[in-house]
């Protein structure tokens, strides 16, 4: 999703250039459509080439810069915010490490070209909502309940099965706290967690489609209207991504972070 710069160790004494260079371990990757054309009709022009040219570069720097000359300089994006996320002290690290992920793959589920929705992708929804339908008013009352900036996700877990969740301010299904008798998300933190549940205590969810909630991502657009918004991420959705998605999940169990 992101990719990855090898570098070799710079000496003591360099040129700003020469450090400005090695650090870019991290980099935005390729949308599949020209971000300064927009998404209409859901995102303008201004709107899109702010989130990808301005606001996920800006995201991208901070994690070379915060994971430089660490543990996690090197480390996917993905590995970066679940191990990251084990340390108090990597907070602003996890964060911006997270949010960047959740834009691009944001980005990713939408088109330029977009088709009309598969009756495979239609039906795989379906069975765990009982309609499509059914599916679209669950998340959308779920993207609309969240109060402040955050995100609305539709997710597998470990055995396929489908839901939508949120997650708050630049929160990532990765992250999300299983619900057992030993990791309460009420009443734990990571680190109790990590002592008692194991190495990576997160929940097992793959994420499916994700819809930014944040401020940032509407308000340009649709101000306060965010029922417009959500209606109209339908609309640029692309349902082939949605289906490789759907397909990968169900190898999930047998993955690793």
């Amino acid at each position: 999703m992101f990719c990855i710069i090898g570098r070799a160790r710079s000496p003591v004494v360099q040129s700003l250039k020469q450090r400005v260079l090695v650090a870019q371990y991290h980099q935005p990757s390729i949308l599949p459509y020209n971000a300064k054309n927009g998404l209409a009709p859901f995102l303008s022009a201004p709107s899109l080439d702010f989130l990808y040219n301005m606001r996920q570069v800006q995201l991208i720097d901070n994690v070379n810069r915060l994971s430089e000359g660490t543990e996690y300089e090197s480390k996917a994006l993905m590995h970066v915010i679940t191990d990251s996320a084990l340390n108090p002290n990597k907070i602003p690290l996890t964060n911006n490490a997270s949010q960047a992920w959740n834009i691009d793959f944001f980005l990713k589920t939408l088109t330029d070209d977009p088709r009309p929705l598969r009756d495979d992708v239609r039906r795989k929804i379906a069975n765990d909502f009982n309609s499509f339908e059914r599916f679209q008013e669950t998340f959308e009352q779920c993207a609309l309940a969240l109060f402040g900036n955050g995100w609305t996700w539709l997710v597998a877990d470990s055995s396929g099965r489908l839901s939508v969740m949120n997650t708050f301010n630049a929160g990532s299904p990765f992250t999300a706290l299983p619900s057992t008798k030993n990791a309460h998300p009420k009443a734990a933190s990571y680190a109790t967690i990590h002592k008692t549940v194991s190495r990576r205590p997160f929940a097992r969810l793959t994420p499916i489609i994700g819809l930014s909630m944040w401020q940032e991502a509407y308000m340009p657009d649709y101000a306060l209207d965010r029922e417009t918004y959500i209606k109209r991420f339908w609309e640029v959705v692309d349902w082939s991504v949605v289906n490789e998605r759907l397909v990968a999940s169900r190898n999930y169990s047998n993955s690793s972070y």
